[in-house]
């Protein structure tokens, strides 16, 4: 029985640290578990759950993400109302807008923008995360009819074109069209749900940063070329970036075209306006983006052996052999970049933020107009501006409270206890704390958003194991004391106390090092 006892004092004392780093870790955005709205489809690889909401939080959004009972993040109704001019449109997450609140998405800023002018117009939003062009067409020759658009507009991104190539993305297989614009017909395979250590953050840490060293040291990583020349492995969808386009593209290109081809017939049966937007990557309007893109992700090739304008130019290049409408939208977000100096995209996650969907929807706005496709009838009533995303929502900002609300509490606290020290040098003692606590989150915080996003989450575990190791090396001998505390309680089998004991022994050694430096103590505060 006594080994017995030993055995689960042990087992406790493991589990409570695997707990421990699975609750650090989810505290980086880049390896917390995220919900999903997709789910397997035996035709599209994958759509959206109808009828669902989820919440999606990083360090630089926090959104809640609904959909309708057509599983799209719409409320347009499917049977289009008379008199009534339609704007369906098809892309991925850019569309989908999986990192902004409805009210700040170019789809729904321009059905309000239109609206407001008092043209009859509805806009149903089609896109879907991790969609490549056959995905989005497939879907649009299945449920597009029902819509009766009479505008389609086609939003296709760089990495679309790879994996237009593609039978599988990620865990779900996908769909393809062949070069001549029919579908290939094959069974798609539901992967089944993901594993529980697929749901877990030490379970996201071995998929992104320990199983591709793994796969790397063994071999060419999957889904991986090496330019010529170069020494470093490159992810295939960047393929289209390169001047030399490796013979792998090829196939690729080829459905990428039978894909649009399939897109254009289907509008002309229906009689629908297509038009194509490529959406360039932060690299390609942003020139700062473009060289922190070029040394961290391809790895410091030469600039001339590659281009962040090339995947944009083989989409227009398509169109105009297609004889599909296309608009380029680069020149004037390079202008509204260079001039506003604010960026349009998200640091981490890559796609448009409030201001870059801001600006996409006042020039799809000025364009579409230009090119009269809204007819008489629809024309604008009166003339409305779009109202600028601010920089903030206004009011005081969250921190502030949460600040204020501890000075207030814990000065208090800190006055009762001890009352021989005046209060108001009490209250400028924990203000003082306090601010160093808040400026080390806040501006670590914004440090870390100017690093690399690969290169963030290390840099946070090193701060943490810093300050974790000048609290062992400010315990010292202690560290004796304390090992051989748990070595008894683990020996005696008392493993029912093992949760408490490692508990209070972890505050306590954080709170004595705390006490007896005033300049590591910050640092401590903050990681609780």
């Amino acid at each position: 029985m006594r080994y017995l006892n030993v055995f689960l004092a042990v087992l406790v004392s493991v589990v409570l640290g695997v707990l421990v780093f699975e609750g650090g870790l989810r505290l980086f955005p880049a390896f917390r578990p995220t919900e999903t709205i997709n789910r397997f489809d035996p035709e599209l690889g994958w759509s959206k759950k109808p009828d669902a909401k989820i919440g999606r939080s990083t360090s630089e959004f926090d959104i809640t993400f609904e959909t309708n009972d057509d599983g799209l993040r719409d409320d347009t109704p499917k049977a289009k109302q008379p008199s009534t001019f339609r704007v369906l449109m098809l892309g991925d997450s850019f569309v989908l807008g999986y990192t902004v609140d409805r009210k700040n998405l170019f789809v729904d800023e321009l059905e309000t923008w239109w609206q407001a002018e008092g043209r009859r117009v509805d806009v149903v939003n089609a896109g879907t995360e991790g969609y490549a062009t056959d995905q989005e067409v497939l879907w649009f020759e299945e449920n597009g009819a029902a819509y009766a658009p009479d505008l389609v507009l086609l939003f296709p991104y760089e990495n679309d074109i790879y994996w237009n190539g593609q039978e599988k993305y990620t865990r779900f297989p996908k769909p393809r069209y062949r070069p001549d614009g029919t579908l290939e017909k094959r069974e798609l395979t539901d992967p089944g749900p993901r594993s529980w250590f697929q749901h877990t953050a030490i379970g996201n840490l071995y998929a992104k940063e320990i199983a591709p060293k793994l796969a790397r040291s063994s071999g060419p990583p999957p889904n991986h070329f090496q330019p010529a020349g170069q020494e470093r492995w490159i992810y295939d969808e960047f393929a289209p970036l390169f001047v030399h386009q490796p013979p792998f593209l090829d196939d690729a290109l080829a459905r990428t075209k039978g894909s649009l081809l399939a897109l254009e017939r289907r509008c002309r049966e229906l009689g629908a306006r297509l038009l194509m937007v490529p959406i360039p990557s932060e690299s390609a309007i942003q020139e700062d983006e473009r060289q922190k893109f070029q040394e961290t992700v391809l790895h410091g090739i030469p600039a001339d052996a590659w281009s962040p304008d090339r995947p944009v130019d083989l989409f227009l290049g398509l169109g105009r052999d297609l004889g599909i409408e296309t608009i380029d939208v680069r020149k004037k977000l390079r202008m509204i970049a260079e001039d506003g100096g604010e960026p349009l995209y998200f640091a981490q996650e890559w796609h448009f933020n409030p201001r870059g969907n801001e600006t996409f929807a006042e020039i799809l706005h000025e364009e579409l107009d230009a090119r009269g496709v809204f007819p008489a009838d629809h024309s604008a009533i009166t003339e409305v501006t779009l109202d600028p995303v601010p920089a903030h929502e206004g009011g005081v900002p969250t921190w502030l409270w949460v600040f204020g609300g501890l000075w207030g509490l814990l000065g208090v606290c800190y006055a009762a206890t001890y009352r021989d020290e005046k209060p108001l040098l009490a209250f400028l003692k924990v203000g003082g704390l306090l601010a160093l606590v808040f400026a080390i989150v806040l501006g670590g915080g914004k440090l870390l958003a100017l690093a690399p996003p690969s290169l963030g989450p290390w840099l946070l575990i090193g701060f943490a194991v810093a300050v974790l190791g000048f609290v062992a090396y400010k315990l010292g001998r202690r560290i004796a004391t304390i090992t051989e505390l748990i070595k008894a309680f683990t020996l005696r089998g008392h493993w029912y106390l093992m949760p408490l004991v490692v508990v209070l022994l972890s505050i306590g050694s954080l709170l004595v090092v705390a006490a007896s430096s005033p300049l590591i103590a910050p640092f401590i505060y903050t990681l609780f």
